[in-house]
């Protein structure tokens, strides 16, 4: 991949460190998907101002990070057969060179930053699913009034 690399994108003999290069990517990357923006802080405190009892808050939330995933997941894939029909279409094949360019227009509503946004906000939620979980377990212990049905809990959990 290395090789490939520089082949493609700098002059023989360029002393271009991609180890450096790989480790500064991926720590933009990092700083993208974990940052907590504005928006997850609110719906963590949303997720707080809802916990009322008898309203099931918990159990609805829970459910949402499976439903975007398996909805993310669904459009990511036919982005991927969309993209392997248009190769196929072009009868050409050229090694290291992608013959379909990816656009806006394959993603929803033209805008792929939503699907990063819908990854990052089940990230979140998962967390501080998982967070809350132990919170309470660590204040109020395992058998309190917060966990009440106790198989529901663990269900949560493993979902999270």
């Amino acid at each position: 991949m290395r090789h490939g690399f520089i082949n493609m994108h700098l002059a023989p003999g360029s002393k271009f460190n991609f180890q450096k290069y790989i480790m500064r990517s991926l720590e933009d990357d990092f700083k993208l998907i974990v940052g907590i923006s504005p928006v997850l802080w609110a719906s963590a405190v949303l997720f707080l101002l809802l916990n009322v009892h008898g309203w099931q808050e918990l159990f609805w939330v829970t459910l949402l990070p499976p439903i975007i995933i398996l909805a993310v997941g669904t459009k990511l894939q036919a982005i991927i057969s969309q993209m392997a029909i248009e190769i196929q279409e072009r009868h050409a094949v050229v090694q290291g060179i992608p013959l379909v360019q990816l656009g806006d227009n394959h993603f929803w509503f033209r805008r792929p930053q939503l699907i990063l946004s819908l990854i990052h906000f089940t990230l979140f939620q998962n967390a501080f699913q998982i967070t809350y979980f132990f919170w309470i377990w660590y204040d109020f212990g395992l058998r309190s009034c917060f966990h009440e049905n106790f198989k529901l809990i663990i269900g949560r959990v493993c979902i999270g």
